[in-house]
């Protein structure tokens, strides 16, 4: 009973942001509609690693979806509710599912999760420097959104060393986000799941 009010409450605030998120602009109008897609907001783990990073949850999927969108092979629309009840990443429910899918007129749901953005310092015996590690660890998943079928899931995973803060004030994935380590480190990686999403939504009839 608990899951189906939370499924009915959850179709109300789909539909109250289906027009203003349906479709990016620029989109081009004649892809076919079996390769349209939807990217929900990305869970966070941990959201204290991510403070310094401009609104992390909903710039990772925006920043694949313009990826996307300039290959101009299937229509992209994100969302910005996620696949969860939390901010953790939980196998989504099949008519959860379906109903976003109905939503955004979207065959495929790209759902994901920050699983680790942490810090790491090392200081050496007498205390007099210290080094930084950061990692960025992220969940993607790709769902059939008619079937609730996993088509894909894979962790994308890598840490740098150095200066690995951003600041909340460069925006994500902009230019100056994109100048500093860490935020290559992540822009890189978006290029890498930006491709998985594309090969795998293509690969299906």
């Amino acid at each position: 009973m608990v899951n189906r009010i939370a499924l009915i409450l959850l179709g109300v605030f789909f539909s109250a942001h289906s027009i203003a998120q349906m479709t990016d602009p620029g989109l081009p109008p004649n892809l076919p509609s079996n390769k349209a897609l939807v990217l929900t907001g990305f869970a966070v783990n941990k959201p204290v690693q991510v403070l310094d990073i401009d609104d992390a949850s909903q710039g990772f999927p925006k920043a694949i979806a313009r990826r996307l969108m300039r290959e101009r092979q299937v229509q992209v629309r994100t969302s910005p509710d996620l696949l969860s009840f939390d901010w953790q990443q939980d196998v989504p429910p099949v008519n959860l599912l379906q109903q976003l899918g109905r939503t955004y007129a979207s065959r495929y749901i790209v759902s994901g999760e920050i699983r680790n953005a942490g810090t790491k310092i090392d200081t050496n015996l007498f205390g007099l420097t210290q080094k930084r590690t950061r990692a960025i660890e992220l969940d993607v998943r790709i769902y059939d959104a008619s079937t609730g079928q996993l088509l894909a899931q894979q962790e994308f995973s890598n840490a740098v060393a150095g200066n690995v803060s951003i600041g909340r004030e460069h925006v994500f994935d902009g230019a100056a986000f994109n100048s500093t380590l860490y935020g290559k480190t992540i822009s890189d990686m978006l290029d890498q799941v930006a491709s998985l999403v594309s090969a795998t939504v293509m690969a299906q009839h």
